[in-house]
């Protein structure tokens, strides 16, 4: 579970024994070549290709023209705050006010925030896999232990039964990732009321990643676990993010909504941290969740025609095997078919000949706690999709 590195620095065991990722070496080469100025076809990145919204941006350089560029209150701005308490209101009916909400440096910090607010040594967290990489270090730098739920093939759906199945009287609760990073999994709404339920009647928290909400395809439908928080609100955390859905990776803007309790716990961890989140990209939110951004669809649009032309081309190649994910912009083909062919032994050693023989960047499925895959992001043109594809192709026919 954990690699140590050996340093001549006295460092901490929780640095320590947090994983180094075994993608680290592939990714590092993959940059390496691009800044030689070698052509690959990127299909690691976890990013829109898209840029922020006009107006989104237009605000943020609005909030730097007037001055906006002080401290503001460490949980975020009122405003900001407020917005996102009446969004969750109307989308979702949950009766939250802007005590109900933090924002911070991305979605990420809040997930940190939440963990090392509920999470205690000797704690087991719950977390469906295939899973989105950092949950597990999170969990484990809290000094609690992540125990995996497995899900499966074609759809990865996390259900009750596969949590009940590693749930224990240690278990403090329970991450799901919907629609989830890597596999584009959306958990089905009634399982998800289920596990709230489970969850609830343990005393254990819920902890629900929505990042990717807007990325849903084909008829599916999106649901907030922020739906059942006035029947469980010491259960239900949501946490979301300005990345995907608007194109603000760089921004670094997320937040949480959850208790008021739980979130001066998180907010009174931020203080002593990064404290509030930047004060341009707050304002830039704003707008974001006010607006009207033709921008968001438009990306839908463009991830679903890119979909709906991959999947089937990555299940022409002999030897992968790709199901039909249901949001997010990945997908999450198995590879298990070549281990053993070439140089190929695992989902990192594919991904080293990959880059090698075709010049195309994938992650190995090794990071997100499943050795049989690989992640490929759709989130780039698809003149570049057409042209990857066509050069894992012939790099697996040389197999």
């Amino acid at each position: 579970m954990t690699t140590t590195t050996k340093t001549s620095v006295r460092l901490s065991r929780r640095v320590r024994d947090i994983r180094i990722s075994p993608t680290i070496a592939v990714m590092n080469r993959a940059q390496e070549l691009l800044a030689k100025g070698v052509d690959v076809v990127d299909f690691g990145a976890g990013e829109p290709d898209f840029p922020t919204p006009a107006l989104v941006a237009a605000a943020g350089r609005r909030a730097i023209a007037q001055g906006f560029t002080k401290y503001t209150s460490n949980a975020g701005t009122k405003a900001l705050r407020d917005a996102i308490a009446e969004r969750y209101s109307r989308r979702w009916g949950a009766r939250v006010t802007c005590d109900n909400v933090i924002a911070g440096t991305g979605g990420k910090q809040e997930l940190f925030n939440v963990v090392l607010s509920l999470v205690e040594p000797g704690d087991e967290v719950i977390i469906p896999a295939p899973y989105w990489v950092s949950f597990p270090d999170q969990v484990q730098f809290a000094g609690g232990t992540p125990v995996f739920a497995k899900t499966g093939a074609p759809k990865f759906r996390p259900t009750l039964e596969s949590i009940e199945a590693v749930a224990s009287e240690r278990t403090r609760g329970v991450i799901i990732n919907s629609p989830c990073n890597p596999t584009g999994a959306v958990i089905d709404e009634s399982e998800l009321e289920q596990i709230i339920e489970w969850c609830s009647a343990r005393d254990a928290f819920l902890l629900f990643d929505e990042t990717y909400e807007f990325f849903v395809y084909h008829g599916t439908k999106h649901v907030s676990a922020m739906r059942w928080y006035n029947e469980h609100p010491e259960t239900v955390i949501a946490v979301n993010s300005m990345s995907k859905t608007f194109a603000m990776t760089g921004w670094r803007l997320g937040f949480a909504v959850a208790h008021p309790e739980l979130i001066a716990a998180m907010s009174k961890i931020q203080s002593h941290s990064t404290s509030n989140p930047s004060s341009i990209s707050q304002q830039a939110a704003l707008a974001a969740l006010t607006g009207d951004h033709p921008e968001v669809e438009q990306m839908h649009q463009a991830y679903s025609e890119r979909r709906s032309w991959l999947v089937p081309a990555i299940n022409r190649i002999d030897g992968l095997c790709c199901s039909d994910p249901d949001g997010a912009f990945y997908i999450f083909p198995e590879v298990k078919a070549l281990f053993g062919k070439g140089s190929v032994r695992d989902s990192n050693s594919f991904a080293e000949f990959l880059l090698e023989e075709a010049r195309v960047a994938v992650v190995p499925g090794i990071a997100f706690g499943s050795d049989d895959h690989v992640r490929i992001s759709y989130a780039t043109s698809m003149e570049r999709i057409r042209e990857g594809v066509l050069r894992i192709e012939a790099a697996v026919r040389k197999l």
